[in-house]
């Protein structure tokens, strides 16, 4: 299976971002973390973005019409394209499994199938995985950062046993350290003062240390992410999610250009 010819009927489609990682990358997960446990013979770990329209974040940025940000992430869109796409991998002879994030709190909700495999749930861990297979980086927000939409995009996963061609882990850089995520939490949730790090498959991510409990009763934008019953919310159209996205356009940090700033006012809003 070629990478490139994937790629492009994947953008045809409609996917903004596509890359891809050999399994053997994630090798520092347990099993249950750890595609293989999911699809023993993954040979490559397909990712894809979907944009979320900037438009999405000014219900909440005005803070008028919060519904805005819940029609502008691509839910559906996401799940058709990654089953039309595992559809076509498979019409070719390879296993497409398609895998979707969950919380980290589902893991271990279930019974053992026997005494050799992990607990229900297995959860990839999708910023990983956009970073080994070339996408972007997790930024100080604790959220992934991409050249072309900053944090603004979802990601689905495809797991398959056709060997494609990987890409070079990400190595650039999208987030500059401003801390201007962490200023506009009105709740402290980000601690700017200390780093967490956390091993890549190439080199080490690191971010701000995030309070859930404190980001969990703020009443800027985030969301309860589905069946999660105490991992971190949502972010990306609270306070700190639309901050990193005014900086990273105001300071030219990403490719996606538009005719008018996110925030036309000086300071913008942040309700």
């Amino acid at each position: 299976m070629e990478a490139a010819q994937f790629k492009t009927l994947a953008q045809t489609m409609g996917v903004d971002l596509t890359g891809v990682a050999p399994v053997e990358r994630f090798a520092i997960f347990s099993p249950q973390a750890n595609p293989l446990s999911i699809q023993p013979q993954t040979r490559s770990v397909i990712v894809l973005g979907f944009s979320i329209p900037r438009g999405a974040l000014q219900g909440m940025e005005t803070g008028t019409a919060g519904y805005t940000l819940g029609m502008g992430i691509p839910t559906t869109v996401a799940i058709d394209t990654t089953y039309m796409l595992c559809r076509h991998l498979e019409d070719a002879g390879w296993e497409a499994t398609p895998v979707f994030r969950q919380s980290g709190d589902m893991r271990n909700q279930g019974v053992r199938v026997n005494p050799d495999k992990p607990e229900p749930n297995v959860i990839l861990e999708f910023d990983f995985a956009a970073h080994a297979a070339g996408l972007g980086e997790i930024g100080r927000g604790k959220w992934l950062l991409t050249p072309q939409f900053g944090p603004r995009q979802m990601l689905t996963i495809i797991l398959t046993d056709a060997e494609m061609e990987p890409d070079a882990p990400f190595s650039g850089r999208v987030c500059d350290d401003c801390g201007a995520c962490a200023e506009a939490c009105p709740a402290h949730a980000l601690d700017a003062g200390a780093l967490h790090h956390a091993p890549l498959c190439e080199g080490r991510a690191a971010w701000y240390p995030l309070h859930v409990e404190s980001c969990r009763v703020c009443q800027t934008g985030t969301t309860k992410l589905m069946y999660s019953t105490g991992s971190e919310p949502f972010r990306l159209g609270a306070a700190c999610g639309r901050a990193c996205v005014a900086h990273l356009e105001d300071s030219g940090l990403l490719t996606r250009k538009f005719h008018t700033p996110f925030r036309p006012s000086e300071g913008g809003h942040e309700q």
